[in-house]
């Protein structure tokens, strides 16, 4: 008895380039090798007229339409992952660019650790010794505020106390 060929690659890939095609086709070749699995785990023997029902059942257009969508859904998957994929990197780029991008801009303008300490080092002296200066004019205008000064010789000074020589 000759044996008989079905055509299902040829029904499912239109030619070499259609990948819809070709994942639909492998779908289907998956499908026969667990329908063998599954007969063969039931004791039944493969033979031409059990395969003959596989053929018949999968080579309906109902079928064939089925593995050409679950292609579609393997591939529009793939494409969503693969675009995923690619846009995490390309924001992760960014993101590592444009903080390489920021620490070059600011890098010029923040002074070194020693400047920036010398600087502050010597404002916060000047700034402690202005302090101190004005506290000190505040005290002693708060505590000769009552007094006259009146600037003369020692000698009238004495006598004006009522010291005598």
């Amino acid at each position: 008895m000759a044996r008989e060929f079905n055509f299902i690659y040829s029904r499912l890939v239109e030619d070499r380039n259609d990948i819809i095609g070709h994942i639909a086709y492998s779908i289907y070749k998956k499908d026969k090798i667990d329908f063998i699995e599954k007969k063969k785990s039931d004791n039944i023997p493969i033979t031409d007229d059990v395969l003959k029902c596989f053929h018949d059942n999968s080579s309906l257009n109902s079928s064939l339409e089925s593995y050409k969508m679950k292609a579609e859904i393997v591939m529009n998957g793939f494409i969503e992952n693969t675009i995923n994929v690619a846009i995490s990197e390309i924001e992760e780029g960014l993101k590592e660019n444009n903080t390489e991008i920021i620490k070059e801009t600011i890098r010029p303008l923040t002074p070194s650790f020693w400047n920036s300490f010398k600087l502050n080092f010597w404002a916060g002296l000047a700034s402690a010794f202005a302090f101190a200066l004005i506290l000190a004019t505040i005290a002693f205008i708060l505590q000769n505020q009552g007094s006259q000064f009146k600037f003369f010789s020692i000698e009238k000074a004495a006598i004006e106390k009522g010291v005598t020589k």
